[in-house]
């Protein structure tokens, strides 16, 4: 981590990456390795947000800045669409959400582009297969009101259960099955707990009969001593989403930027252009070449964007 970090310095409140030679600035858009920033890619919980969940006003400006240039906007998040919409829904610019670690694919108004949601036989399996954690499951459903998180009667409050009676209760359906009890295909799965408890899960789903219909997401929160892994349908991840927009808008992964802080954020990351790293970041996610900001309290986007989009 520190060997990264050394390469980061603060000039006049910005961030300096001494391994870009090849970042200038030409006219009014950062080129990077001769390209210009067309769109960035920014995560949501521990990057664009603070620690008090909201987005500072240092962010919005940057954003807003950003925008007027004509740079494309993505907001790639862990957090299920309606969730993310109410965090992103008072900025006065366009913001395209890629949620739930790439399952879905929707404008703030509401329009979806693309779902790859997790097969309701699969979300079976899975939660078969993982019986003794299912107080920790949470099931979600692209669906407005009680429904769109199901979780067991018998849901841990040392699991997601706290979160959502505390942040989402007219999202929140108890049932006695959650496996029996899924009317459709659903998002995803996710389990969420202590994480020594939930180690081992992914030992046990990756061999399970389920093995080659998903894909395993981590995210992890060490101060919190909270981790998820979601299970999302084969292949999606926020960087199969955001290649999948890169092809739909025309734009080549040079043309990107990324900014991300948790192991959700890896092939994101991996694909783009410009990848920037949070100062608060997992220790993992610090790489040779990839570039590292300022943390989610100390507004690190915005350190990052005027770096790297505003010059």
């Amino acid at each position: 981590m520190s060997a990264i970090k050394h390469k980061c310095i603060r000039s006049a409140g910005h961030l300096i990456n001494r391994s870009l030679p090849n970042c200038k600035s030409r006219g009014r858009v950062t080129i990077h390795q001769g390209m210009a920033i067309r769109l960035i890619a920014v995560d949501l919980d521990g990057t664009l947000l603070n620690s008090h969940q909201e987005i500072s006003q240092p962010n919005r400006d940057a954003l807003q800045a950003v925008a007027r240039r004509g740079i494309e906007l993505l907001v790639t998040t862990g957090r299920r669409f309606h969730s993310a919409r109410s965090l992103l829904d008072s900025l006065p610019y366009p913001v395209t959400v890629v949620a739930s670690n790439g399952a879905l694919i929707a404008s703030l108004a509401g329009n979806v582009f693309r779902r790859d949601f997790l097969p309701r036989k699969t979300a079976q399996q899975v939660l078969d297969t993982a019986i003794d954690y299912r107080p920790y499951a949470v099931a979600i459903f692209h669906m407005p009101g009680q429904g769109q998180v199901m979780m067991q009667h018998n849901a841990s409050p040392d699991g997601p259960l706290r979160w959502y009676l505390k942040t989402a209760p007219e999202c929140l359906a108890q049932v006695a099955n959650l496996p029996a009890s899924l009317p459709e295909d659903p998002v995803q799965v996710m389990f969420g707990g202590p994480p020594a408890l939930l180690d081992p899960l992914e030992t046990l789903l990756r061999s399970s009969p389920a093995r080659e219909h998903i894909h395993l997401t981590w995210t992890k929160y060490f101060t919190r001593g909270v981790s998820l892994l979601d299970v999302m349908n084969r292949g999606c991840s926020k960087g199969s989403a955001l290649g999948w927009w890169l092809n739909r808008e025309g734009f080549s992964p040079s043309e990107v930027m990324a900014i991300g802080d948790n192991y959700n954020d890896l092939e994101m990351l991996q694909m783009v252009g410009c990848p920037v790293v949070m100062g608060n970041a997992c220790p993992e996610l610090y790489r040779d070449g990839w570039h590292v900001t300022l943390s989610n309290d100390e507004n690190g986007v915005e350190a990052a964007l005027r770096t790297f989009a505003l010059l």
